[in-house]
């Protein structure tokens, strides 16, 4: 689960003060923000909600491991992790050819036999046991099996977790996933700054001024690079553009939040804001 999601399913987090405490320049700032919100984490820790909601990613992979960081493995200087979306397969999905083999970080598993596909360099299997087969239960988690082999998706690092948006053939990225610091940052330092202060990373309400709905996008698919005219790898969602705003896309959205004092959850209506991809996933 990716540091978006995880606040999500706590719920009622301000997420710019986690995008804000992450970001170099950033740390003193947000220090007393960080130590209402660790408050906060350890209360909600033992919540049996929270347990639900992060149990899907708690389950292990590998019956193996135990490394911190998500299983990944590097080809040709290019590292790439584990899909977050717990991508398993009894079979090759087509156009994937055996390239060799290759060691997993942070599980315990070598010499395991991985495939690629020239049409999608953003991502590559690899065979190697696994203690899931990828489905959800009723409930919404993934279901335990008895270890067994099966073809993993493994994403380019800089693809794992972002929000994407392609709209008219230009790609945009949320500001919620943006990184902008590391050696492959997705925008510029300043560039997100300039937007943040301008848009900030979600909007309440309306849209801005000069901002019209251009259609509903279609979703590309988990772990994917969305092309085309209008298309999200986050799922259907309603964009907003401006022609005096050509940096920027909106993504029609809702969140809750509640309070002791409110003693119920309230629903808010709002876009999450979209800024364009600088870098290349080449």
């Amino acid at each position: 689960m990716n540091r978006e999601r995880l606040y999500r399913a706590i719920g009622d987090i301000d997420m710019k003060w986690v995008a804000e405490s992450e970001r170099p320049g950033k740390k003193k700032r947000a220090r007393a923000r960080w130590g209402a919100l660790a408050a906060c984490l350890c209360l909600l820790a033992a919540a049996p909600f929270l347990l639900q909601a992060l149990n899907t990613f708690q389950l292990p992979l590998f019956s193996t491991g135990g490394g911190s960081g998500p299983p990944n493995i590097t080809i040709d200087g290019r590292t790439f992790c584990v899909s977050s979306h717990v991508s398993v397969s009894a079979e090759l999905p087509d156009g994937f050819a055996l390239a060799g083999e290759t060691t997993v970080a942070d599980s315990g598993l070598g010499d395991c036999p991985y495939y690629l596909n020239p049409d999608v360099p953003e991502w590559v299997y690899v065979y190697h046991e696994v203690t899931t087969d990828g489905t959800l239960d009723a409930l919404g988690h993934l279901k335990r099996t008895e270890p067994h082999d099966a073809y993993v998706r493994y994403v380019d690092q800089r693809l794992r977790g972002k929000d994407l948006l392609c709209c008219q053939g230009d790609l945009y990225i949320s500001m919620w996933s943006a990184d902008y610091y590391g050696e492959d940052p997705d925008v510029s330092e300043a560039y997100y700054n300039e937007m943040e202060e301008r848009f900030g990373l979600r909007i309440e309400g309306d849209a801005p001024d000069s901002f019209v709905s251009v259609g509903i996008a279609a979703f590309s698919g988990d772990d994917t690079i969305p092309s085309g005219t209008l298309s999200s790898n986050q799922g259907q969602a309603e964009v907003y553009c401006s022609p005096n705003e050509p940096d920027v896309a909106l993504v029609r959205t809702h969140w809750f939040t509640s309070t002791e004092e409110e003693g119920r959850e309230i629903r808010h209506e709002g876009f999450d804001v979209f800024i364009r991809y600088d870098a290349s996933f080449e």
